[in-house]
């Protein structure tokens, strides 16, 4: 556990050599949210609801989003598809340490400083909006802390998925964009919660790991889905995880024994 203690470690100074940078990522985050935000308000205003939602549950869905956006969908193993294409993965093939580990610590520090980051933000957000906010039930708040650990580890098996494509294609990045950005964020109920969407796209993305990351979570958080569906909801996500997971170790292995490296 130590080396990769220091690996976190090594992560969270990377952060504060490209300092402006991380602000940059971090301000640009934080304006895409109040833009989105404002434009939610301006059409729950004069709305007491809408569809299933109250204004408090509707606001909650958006700015806890934002938490969750911060722990799921941030991700070092984006990193992993350049490391591919370029031979730099070769270093670490020869070290005494887990490859899979080794970017699971680079996750798991980003996730936690953007998490510290995104507390002063979240404070701003209630100073600006003053939003009236929906409190879950201690049960509901414990099967969703739940879920999010679900929704990050599957987050992070599904991206190795993505990335691992890097051993069969020249072009990691079209694959992360279309896969790990767009389809995420719009599958996912980001921009819009899945049950405005007609029920038979509900239903199609139900077999689809994006609702898991994201929609599910807060439908739980906001009370809207009683404890048996909640439950029956969280297995179907561990099975989709465990999908993900199986499939990234079989790609891993495949994809190192095709994998090439030239040169000193």
């Amino acid at each position: 556990m130590v080396k990769y203690l220091r690996i976190a470690i090594n992560t969270l100074q990377e952060y504060f050599v490209y300092r402006v940078n991380f602000f940059f990522w971090r301000l640009q985050v934080f304006i895409f949210f109040v833009m989105f935000f404002s434009l939610w308000s301006a059409v729950a205003n004069g709305h007491s609801s809408l569809g299933t939602y109250s204004i408090p549950q509707l606001y909650s869905y958006f700015v806890v989003g934002y938490i969750i956006k911060a722990l799921v969908f941030s991700t070092r193993t984006q990193d992993l598809g350049g490391d591919i294409q370029n031979g730099t993965i070769s270093t670490l093939l020869i070290k005494p340490i887990s490859t899979l580990k080794y970017y699971f610590s680079r996750d798991l520090i980003d996730k936690f400083f953007n998490l510290f980051f995104m507390f002063f933000e979240f404070i701003l957000i209630l100073v600006m909006f003053k939003p009236t906010l929906f409190i879950p039930t201690l049960q509901n708040f414990i099967i969703f802390l739940l879920f999010l650990i679900l929704s990050i580890i599957t987050f992070f098996f599904y991206s190795l998925v993505i990335s691992f494509i890097a051993f069969w294609s020249d072009d990691a990045w079209s694959a992360r964009f279309l896969f790990g950005v767009v389809f995420t964020t719009l599958f996912s109920g980001q921009y819009i919660p899945l049950d405005f969407l007609p029920p038979i796209i509900g239903k199609i993305l139900d077999y689809t790991p994006y609702p898991y990351m994201f929609y599910y979570p807060l439908k739980i958080w906001l009370g809207q889905v009683d404890l048996q569906s909640a439950v029956l909801h969280l297995g179907d996500g561990i099975i989709i995880c465990l999908f993900f997971f199986f499939l990234s170790q079989f790609m891993w292995l495949k994809g190192k024994h095709k994998f090439q490296s030239y040169g000193n």
